[in-house]
């Protein structure tokens, strides 16, 4: 195992450097660290364990732990002496089950001081999935969220935030809220803040961290300073095409139904809003093809007002679908099974009975295997309520996201270049607006 301590001649070399590494924000107490070298982080030294390495990554470059004996130790932390805070991290965890089960891989402590410290840790399980498990020491009492029953599949780009405000600590994943619990938090004071390991050196972690921030008060999830998964627009989203960038006004001529039960199933459209109303199965396609890197977007209501197909379940979609024996994958019979022949992708959001919410890539008959699944009520539907759904196709990967907390994010080993977007339910009620297609920068 090597150590390396960085003395302050070489900081002083690394000055420049560090002005294009570390990001000061409108707030006095707040810091965000581009975990991108292993110089600086932020304007403090770094001590070295292991060998961790830089890589660069799609979303750009990231510092990657192997697991073993990899780790860094940060010498300062913004949040010395704040009696709130907020600390947010984009982080990727590896498939490592068994080997590193249990990885502390964001620690802030005073070394001499270990009874005052705040940790956002990782589990991970057998079927390729982690939770997070954040915890808060003061003295004699201590919160510890541990939430099992939150899973997110592992090999994708995360973001977590660890929020603490009177007594309440809250955990989020990718802007969601988790968990939450009580503790009487007592500032740290001369803290450092390990990353890869716990500040003792044990718990590895095996994936990588890109970035890190940390506030010396309490954010709520629409103020968090990082974002993961964001897609990066073009300066020609004005260009009037099938993938525009103007919200494009509903007409009965671009969308083409296809009913299950036709006589008990129908298809209201207005320029502003269309509003699928049926007893089996439904998908309703745009008809215009879509290619390259494109960002979809609408609001959808799941309507639950006593009607005869009111029901809230299935906010369903299939999008960059095509059919490899015809020109579109249009005129089946609106049977669920009638498109297991296409390549798309498809989610499927509070599917059978509102019980799960899934992904799945399809394989023109080969396979539509479950890739990604939630069961928890956090995933699930509530009737009335409007929800704005986003789906990113950028660079060989999809990503979908409710309400701007990602669901699921797919890298493609053969990715989906182009193909048709369709709303997909069955026995249900659903009413579309806003809908809208930009033009993504590859």
């Amino acid at each position: 195992m090597k150590q390396m301590n960085l003395n302050s001649m070489t900081l002083v070399g690394l000055l420049v450097p560090f002005l294009l590494n570390a990001q000061q924000t409108d707030n006095p107490r707040s810091e965000i660290w581009n975990v991108d070298n292993l110089s600086t982080i932020g304007s403090h030294p770094v001590t070295l364990f292991g060998a961790p390495l830089v890589r660069q990554f799609r979303e750009g470059r990231a510092v990657e732990f192997d697991g073993i004996d990899d780790g860094l130790i940060v010498q300062g932390c913004p949040i010395n002496g704040s009696p709130s805070f907020t600390i947010e991290i984009i982080f990727m965890p590896y498939a490592s089950f068994p080997n590193n089960v249990e990885q502390r891989f964001l620690h802030v402590q005073n070394p001499k001081l270990g009874s005052r410290r705040a940790l956002i840790e990782t589990r991970l399980t057998d079927k390729n999935q982690w939770f997070v498990d954040t915890h808060i020491r003061a003295d004699s009492t201590f919160m510890t969220c541990l939430a099992e029953k939150f899973p997110h599949p592992v090999d994708q780009w995360y973001h977590v935030a660890l929020v603490y405000e009177n007594g309440v600590g809250r955990h989020y994943v990718n802007g969601a809220e988790e968990m939450s619990g009580r503790v009487p938090y007592i500032p740290v004071e001369d803290a450092q803040v390990s990353l890869g390991m716990r500040m003792n050196r044990v718990s590895f972690f095996k994936g990588a961290i890109r970035s890190v921030a940390m506030t010396g008060r309490a954010l709520r999830p629409e103020e968090f300073l990082l974002r993961s998964g964001s897609p990066q627009r073009t300066q020609q989203n004005s260009a009037a095409s099938s993938t525009a960038s103007e919200k494009i006004k509903f007409s009965a001529d671009d969308w083409l139904a296809e009913f299950e039960d036709p006589p008990a199933s129908n298809l209201l459209v207005t320029k502003n809003m269309i509003e699928v109303n049926a007893s089996a199965g439904a998908t309703v396609w745009y008809k215009k093809k879509l290619s390259g890197d494109v960002l979809i977007m609408y609001d959808v209501t799941v309507i639950d007002s006593g009607g005869r197909n009111d029901r809230v379940s299935d906010l369903n979609s299939f999008w960059m679908a095509s059919d490899p024996a015809r020109d579109t994958p249009f005129k089946r019979n609106g049977k669920f099974s009638s498109y297991d022949d296409l390549d798309l992708y498809y989610a499927g959001v509070g599917g059978h009975d509102n019980t799960t919410t899934r992904f799945r890539r399809y394989r023109h008959g080969k396979e539509k295997t479950v890739l990604y699944e939630y069961t928890d009520k956090a995933h699930l539907l509530e009737g009335n309520k409007s929800y704005s759904v986003k789906i990113v196709v950028q660079n060989g990967r999809t990503s979908f996201f409710i309400n701007d907390v990602q669901y699921f994010e797919y890298a493609d080993e053969v990715p989906l270049k182009e193909g048709y977007f369709a709303f997909r339910t069955t026995r249900s009620r659903q009413r579309f607006t806003n809908f809208k297609i930009e033009r993504l920068s590859p």
